[in-house]
C-alpha cells in the first residue's frame, strides 16, 4: 500500500443498535493498530446511528436508503427507487472519499454501499451477527472479500458463495466486559440484597413491553427469594413502577440501563430478547438466560439465535405466544434456584464465545488495505 495515500475505511451498517455497535467495536480496534487512520460510518438519517456514531467520535455521512418491505405493495417500488438512490450516492461518496477498504456490518443501509464499492474494484468485507444471515447479507456474500460470522451455522445458509475461504467464523465484536466488578458490587449498585437469587429483565435499549407486560403478571406467583433488575424502556417506566407497588419482592426499575456491566455482574439470570448482540454480551460474559425472540425480527433470525443456544444446552427459550404467569414462574424458579444447570449453561455457551473478534475482524480489514 502507497504511504502515501490517506488511509482510509468505510464502515456501513445501522438501522438497529445490534448493527452499530459491532461497527464501533471493528473502528476501535482499528484505530488501536493504525492510530491516523480515517474512519467514515455511512447510515442513514434519523436511525440509532445519528446518535451513537458521533458520539463515539467517527463522521457520519447518511445516504438515502429505505427498509425493504416483505410483502409486496407500493412500498416495494419504493424500496427499489431507493436502493437505488442509495446506490448512486454511494458510488459518487466512494469515488471522493477513495477508501482502501470497505466493511458491512448489516442492515439494509449496508446493501448499497458495499455493492457500490464491489463495483469500483475496493475490498470487501461483511460481519454477520446472526445464526441465520439477513437478506442484505445473503445478497453481498458472493460479491465480498471475507464473510465474517458468529455462528458457523449461518454457513448452511451461505450456498451462493462458492469459495469457503471466504468464511471466518470471528464471532461478534462486542464493547463489554465484567471484569473487576463482583457481584456484590453490582447488586449495590441497584439498591439490592446479597442473599436472594436475581433476575435481569431487559428487551433492548427500547424496552420490550411484551416482556414488561408478562413479568408484571408473573409477580403475584413468583417467589420474593427471586430480586429484579428491571430495564423497561421510557415508555413502560411509569406504567411498572406503578405496577410493582402492591408487590413486596426487591426491585430496582430502571428506564435504561447506561452501565449493562455491572446489571450482568449482579446478576444469576437473564430474562430477555435474544438479538445477536445481546447474546454475544451473555455467551461473554456465562449469563444464563431465557431467551423470548422477538417475533416480528426479520425472517424470525431471533428465535434461530435463541435455538441455537439452546438445543447446544446452553440457554431456554418461550416464545412470545406461549408465554403464561404459571410456565414463566415455573421456568424462572426452577431455573435460578438450580446451581448446576446454570453452571452447565454457562459452560455451553462458552462453546460459542470467540476472544477477541473486533481485533480479529480488524486485523482481516488492516490485510486487506495492504493487499490493495
Amino acid at each position: 500500500m502507497n504511504k502515501n495515500i490517506p488511509q482510509r475505511i468505510v464502515v456501513s451498517g445501522g438501522g438497529t443498535g445490534g448493527h452499530v455497535y459491532p461497527g464501533i467495536a471493528i473502528a476501535n480496534a482499528i484505530k488501536k493498530t493504525l492510530p491516523d487512520v480515517e474512519i467514515t460510518f455511512v447510515g442513514v438519517k434519523n436511525r440509532i446511528e445519528e446518535k451513537i456514531v458521533p458520539r463515539e467520535g467517527y463522521p457520519l455521512k447518511t445516504i438515502h436508503v429505505e427498509y425493504i418491505s416483505r410483502k409486496l405493495s407500493l412500498k416495494t417500488f419504493t424500496f427499489v427507487f431507493s436502493l437505488l438512490i442509495g446506490l448512486i450516492q454511494s458510488i459518487f461518496f466512494l469515488l471522493r472519499y477513495r477508501p482502501q477498504v470497505v466493511v458491512g456490518t448489516g442492515g439494509y443501509v449496508c446493501g448499497p454501499v458495499v455493492y457500490a464499492a464491489n463495483l469500483l474494484g475496493i475490498p470487501t468485507l461483511i460481519q454477520e451477527q446472526n445464526s441465520y444471515p439477513g437478506i442484505t447479507t445473503k445478497i453481498l456474500a458472493p460479491r465480498v472479500n471475507e464473510i465474517h460470522l458468529a455462528f458457523e451455522e449461518a454457513i448452511h445458509y451461505l450456498k451462493k458463495v462458492k469459495d469457503s475461504s471466504k468464511f471466518k467464523i470471528t464471532g461478534n465484536p462486542v464493547r463489554l466486559t465484567t471484569e473487576g466488578i463482583a457481584q456484590s458490587d453490582g447488586l449495590a449498585k441497584f439498591g439490592l440484597k446479597s442473599n436472594k437469587k436475581t433476575v435481569l429483565l431487559f428487551g433492548g435499549s427500547q424496552g420490550a413491553a411484551a416482556l414488561n407486560k408478562a413479568m408484571l403478571e408473573t409477580l403475584p406467583i413468583l417467589p420474593t427469594e427471586i430480586q429484579l433488575i428491571w430495564q423497561t424502556g421510557e415508555r413502560d417506566f411509569e406504567n411498572v413502577k406503578a405496577g410493582c407497588k402492591e408487590f413486596p419482592h426487591q426491585i430496582s426499575i430502571q428506564p435504561f440501563i447506561y452501565n449493562m456491566a455491572e446489571a450482568y455482574a449482579a446478576s444469576d439470570l437473564a430474562f430477555c430478547r435474544s438479538g445477536a448482540i445481546t447474546i454475544a454480551e451473555l455467551i461473554q460474559i456465562g449469563l444464563p438466560a431465557i431467551f423470548v425472540p422477538l417475533p416480528s425480527a426479520a425472517e424470525g433470525h431471533q428465535e434461530k439465535n435463541a435455538r441455537v443456544l439452546m438445543e447446544a444446552g446452553a440457554a431456554e427459550m418461550i416464545l412470545q405466544k406461549d408465554i403464561t404467569p404459571a410456565t414463566l414462574a415455573e421456568k424462572m424458579q426452577s431455573l435460578i434456584f438450580d446451581e448446576e444447570t446454570l453452571t452447565q449453561y454457562a459452560k455451553n455457551s462458552q462453546k460459542f464465545y470467540h476472544k477477541n473478534a473486533a481485533e480479529k475482524i480488524a486485523d482481516s480489514v488492516i490485510n486487506l488495505m495492504q493487499q490493495k
